[in-house]
């Protein structure tokens, strides 16, 4: 099951209300600890240290993301561009924890920098090799905690995780996704599938690569 995730901006317990540094972002982007030195997160080239900026993906669109509960979420691009805008409305920028602890609010962590890519080829997030699709929010972080970034450098937290509330829920199946595909892209996608079944070992391994496709693609 497929759930499309939504929110009234009308509701203030709803939405986007804090940002947590984690180690295993369930959206499966890191951030970039924009710094002097080759980082266990990302190698990038030299940045003036005296930044302290962690930068990454807060929501990708259309990405199916597995809950622990069986059910599957997904953001829409609308629903993604909407929970960015009320998130700065409401003046959440210094509201950060480390791995949804609550007990773990973090001092010294400020949204700076917000924004929904535009162009996969010209976008900032290109820049330091993100690979992000359109529509995706992204922030940059000050990180005035020495400890939180050193824990960024040495890969003990790897990306963003929103913490919020999302209470509108519509399902929906694999067929409408793929409805929502042009002829040209389902049979790029198409492609791709015979290949894996060629080149694969077995059927299930074929399967499974398929799966991770189509969580890239869509």
């Amino acid at each position: 099951m497929i759930l499309d995730l939504d929110f009234n901006e009308e509701d203030m317990d709803s939405g986007v209300f804090a940002i947590s540094v984690v180690n295993d972002p369930a959206i499966g982007r890191g951030f970039l600890t924009l710094s002097s030195e080759n980082s266990n997160v990302m190698k990038l080239a030299a940045i003036d240290d005296k930044k302290m900026l962690l930068m990454g993906a807060v929501l990708i669109p259309d990405l199916i993301i597995p809950r622990a509960n069986g059910t599957n979420i997904r953001f829409s691009k609308e629903v993604i561009r909407k929970a960015s805008e009320v998130y700065f409305k409401r003046g959440y920028q210094q509201e950060a924890t480390l791995e949804h602890i609550q007990e773990e609010k973090l001092n010294g962590m400020t949204v700076v920098e917000s924004w929904i890519v535009e162009d996969t080829k010209h976008d900032k997030s290109s820049l330091y090799k993100l690979e992000l699709p359109v529509g995706t929010w992204c922030v940059s972080m000050k990180c005035d905690n020495d400890e939180v970034y050193e824990m960024a450098k040495q890969g003990q937290i790897n990306g963003f995780s929103i913490e919020g509330m999302f209470p509108e829920q519509k399902e929906i199946s694999y067929e409408d996704i793929l409805n929502s595909y042009s002829s040209t892209e389902l049979q790029a996608m198409g492609d791709m599938c015979e290949l894996a079944e060629k080149l694969a070992d077995s059927k299930s391994e074929a399967k499974d690569f398929i799966k991770q496709l189509i969580r890239k693609t869509i």
